[in-house]
């Protein structure tokens, strides 16, 4: 569906196309931020910090990546990150969103 006319098409993809692509990165970033955020503002409370990564991934990604890169994921320790449990998840399985 697209309810845009096109003469505001057009101001949006000239726009675009000005940018240099530091701004569209920056630009891109901060949508994902934002919906990244509305995702975790959604979520439960008490979820350990593998919980909520693998509902946010869940939610963003479940019919784009398979299973085991979402747990994956979520499991995952960056070091920055504070250690996670090695409890196995108690989340629901790809396809039925959490929450």
């Amino acid at each position: 569906m697209n309810d845009t006319s096109a003469a505001i098409s057009k101001v949006v993809v000239d726009r675009h196309r000005s940018m240099t692509p530091a701004e569209r990165w920056l630009a891109a970033s901060s949508l994902f931020e934002t919906a990244r955020m509305i995702v975790e503002s959604s979520l439960p409370s008490g979820l350990t910090l593998e919980q909520r990564r693998l509902a946010v991934v869940l939610r963003l990604y479940k019919n784009e990546l398979p299973e085991v890169a979402l747990i994956a994921h979520a499991k995952f320790v960056h070091s920055a990150t504070p250690a996670l449990s090695s409890m196995p998840l108690n989340m629901p399985r790809a396809g039925v969103t959490p929450g």
